[in-house]
This record gives structure tokens, C-alpha cells and sequence, in this order.
């Protein structure tokens, strides 16, 4: 049996190799940091001034700037002579999946930049999870006090809708708007319960200490690989779209209660971020994002996954949004049918990555790409 010297040897040698590892770590630049935090104002939100790599799905250095988004920095007051836009969205935008400069908002501020011969900023505050109702948060605490000219957001009908209602959301920690009567009301029940304040205070501590330590972010990232490839393995020889499952029901006219609520609220909220971007002085506009199964190189897949749902296309969303941007007065650029028409005829995965499965997921570098470019085009041609 050990002694007390032993004991004392193998942790003082176990503390040097852990600040050895902790060193080495930090002279090669190796960090997975936690890039999110709980807060009440939203329920989460981006982690200020942190840096690190992301390879849970594609790979990319991500750097949240000094306001906590993915992004570089920007001054509050505009550059003089320059268009500033802002873009505001979730997941898909945010784009921890892609390099930033291989982003849509980069390459959309390149290419506008381009055509109107004139200085184009492109602001993202995008963060992952948020649907329509922290959207409008986003816009008014953090977007309007840098005076954009235009507000673009950035619209994903594969589960912005169902986001904003908590009948079909249910997610704990989020904010929501409710319409009553007529007018949006916030509730946010959720984050200023006790449990969320505990929750949100053992996070701190947890993901403080993660953060604080390379060593610790390597463990943690290595968990999570592993843990990821016991879920299935990765390819493009199936799909993965599941017709039983909830979050396709976009595809379908609403049919319940709760979906008719969602799309209400949703309608809603756009009306109120169109009226609260012009009362600052800015257009607002909206694009709507493709989801991985609208853009299916196979159009047999699609055809065969349309059938199953029992409708006769997957634009259903796609055209609700479009007549009622029509019907508001709000101009909007719709991305499925151009990226179909490409993904098809190029045999092109425009979602997903080598590391989770190509079809599925988030846009990778060529549908980053295509939609900057065809947003460009949008403006470019209306200014």
C-alpha cells in the first residue's frame, strides 16, 4: 500500500504534467473553448472576446469580437461614406462551421462592395439557437445603436417558425413572444425563474473554469468526439431526412393549433422588427435560408421525401414568407429555388462536411458561397 511520500510524488508529478500539457497547449494555440453563456436577457448569448477552434461540425477559428458575436470588430459611429448592414440570424449564420471570410456575409460584403463601388459593411450578429422572438431582442439591444442602413435578416424556416412557439419548442431556457390581442408580449417566465438563475450561475463556474484551462477544453473536446461518433457514422450514401419527424411539419400548411400560433408569432415579429428598423432609419429586408433537404443534389430524394410528407413540394415556407413579405411591404430575397437549381445540375452538397455527413446540417464553403453571391446580386440590383 501506498505511502504518504508516494501519494505526495504522484500528485506533485501529476500537477506537472497537467501544467506541462497546459503550456504546451498554449504555445501551439490549441483551444476548444465554450463560445456560449446563459443570460436572462435571451436565455443565451454569445461569449465576448473569445477565441478558439470549432470541429464539431466542419472546422474554423471562430472570434467573437468585444460585443460577444462572431465577427471582427466594428466602430459604433459608421465610417463616413459607407453602406452598413447588419445581419442578423441563427446557426446558419453565426457559421461556426466555415472559416469567417469564407462566410455568406463576407463574401456578400465583398461582392456588394464590388458592384456599388463604394464601401459595404456587413455587421454579424447572428448567434446559434435563436429564433425570430431573440432576433428582435438582438435588433433592439444591440443592432440599432450602430445606425445600420440596412437590416437583413436571415430567415431559416427549418426551425425559426417552430422556435417561437413553446408548444412545439418547449426548450427551457428560451425567451418568447406571445400575441394577444392583437400585440406581442414578452415571456420570459423562463429566465427569471430560480432554476435558470442556479443554472445559469453553475454554468459560469463550470464553463469559467473550462475556458481557463487548454487542458481542460482538450478533455472536453475529445469527450464530445467521441461521443459523436457512437451517435452513427458519417457519408452521402443515404439521407438522413426523417419524414415522422416535427420539424418537417414546415413543409406542410399548418394543421394543429400550436403550428398556426407559431406562424403568427413569427409573422408578427417580422412586422415588428420591419417597424422598429424603419423608426431608427433603416430598411429592413429579409432572406430566407435553404434547409438541407430543400437543396438535395438527388432530386428523387426530395421528390420521394415530398411524398411521404403527403405534399407536392417542400416550398411551402418559402412561399408563406414570400406573400407575406409581399403583403408587409417588406422586400425578400429567396434562396431555394437559385441554390436547388445549382445544387442539382452541379450534383452539389451545399450542406454538410466530411466530419458529420455531406446533405445535411449547416451550409459548408460552396453554400456560403453561392447565397452571398445571389444576395449580393439582390441588392446590387435594387440600389
Amino acid at each position: 500500500m501506498p505511502g504518504r511520500r508516494e501519494i505526495a510524488l504522484f500528485a506533485v508529478s501529476l500537477l506537472l504534467a497537467g501544467l506541462m500539457a497546459e503550456v504546451s497547449l498554449r504555445f501551439v494555440g490549441i483551444a476548444y473553448p465554450i463560445f456560449h453563456r446563459l443570460e436572462t436577457l435571451r436565455g443565451w448569448s454569445p461569449q465576448p472576446g473569445i477565441s478558439g477552434l470549432w470541429m464539431t461540425e466542419g472546422e474554423a477559428l471562430i472570434e467573437n469580437n468585444r460585443e460577444g458575436f462572431r465577427d471582427r470588430e466594428h466602430p459604433l459611429k459608421k465610417p463616413p461614406g459607407t453602406f452598413r448592414i447588419a445581419v442578423i440570424g441563427d446557426s446558419m449564420s453565426e457559421a461556426l462551421a466555415v472559416m469567417r471570410e469564407k462566410t455568406y456575409w463576407s463574401v456578400l460584403e465583398n461582392d456588394l462592395a464590388a458592384c456599388r463601388g463604394s464601401a459595404v459593411e456587413v455587421m454579424n450578429f447572428s448567434v446559434s439557437g435563436y429564433g425570430t422572438a431573440q432576433q428582435l431582442l438582438t435588433l433592439r439591444h444591440n443592432v440599432l445603436k450602430y445606425a445600420p442602413d440596412l437590416v437583413l435578416l436571415a430567415f431559416f424556416t427549418g426551425n425559426d417558425v417552430w422556435n417561437n412557439e413553446p408548444a412545439l419548442d418547449g426548450h427551457e431556457d428560451r425567451v418568447y413572444f406571445t400575441l394577444k390581442d392583437g400585440s406581442l408580449e414578452l415571456n420570459d417566465s423562463n429566465t427569471r425563474s430560480d432554476r435558470f438563475r442556479t443554472k445559469m450561475l453553475w454554468r459560469d463556474i463550470v464553463n469559467g473554469a473550462i475556458n481557463a484551462s487548454r487542458l481542460f477544453q482538450l478533455i472536453r473536446e475529445f469527450y464530445n468526439r467521441t461521443r459523436n461518433l457512437t451517435r452513427g457514422g458519417t457519408g452521402k450514401t443515404d439521407t438522413v431526412f426523417d419524414p415522422s419527424s416535427r420539424d418537417y411539419a414546415i413543409f406542410k400548411q399548418p394543421a394543429t393549433p400550436a403550428w398556426r400560433r407559431a406562424w403568427a408569432t413569427t409573422e408578427a415579429l417580422l412586422l415588428a422588427m420591419r417597424d422598429e428598423a424603419a423608426a431608427a432609419g433603416a430598411e429592413f429586408r429579409i432572406v430566407n435560408l435553404t434547409a438541407p433537404v430543400q437543396v438535395y443534389p438527388d432530386a428523387a430524394v426530395r421528390d420521394d421525401f415530398a411524398k411521404a410528407l403527403g405534399v407536392d413540394d417542400l416550398d411551402y415556407p418559402d412561399r408563406r414568407i414570400a406573400e407575406f413579405s409581399q403583403q408587409a411591404g417588406i422586400p425578400e430575397i429567396g434562396l431555394a429555388a437559385p441554390l436547388r437549381r445549382y445544387a442539382e445540375s452541379n450534383n452539389a452538397y451545399l450542406h454538410g462536411f466530411s466530419n458529420t455527413r455531406l446533405g445535411t446540417g449547416h451550409w459548408n464553403e460552396a453554400g456560403h458561397r453561392l447565397a452571398g453571391k445571389r444576395i449580393a446580386k439582390a441588392l446590387c440590383t435594387r440600389n
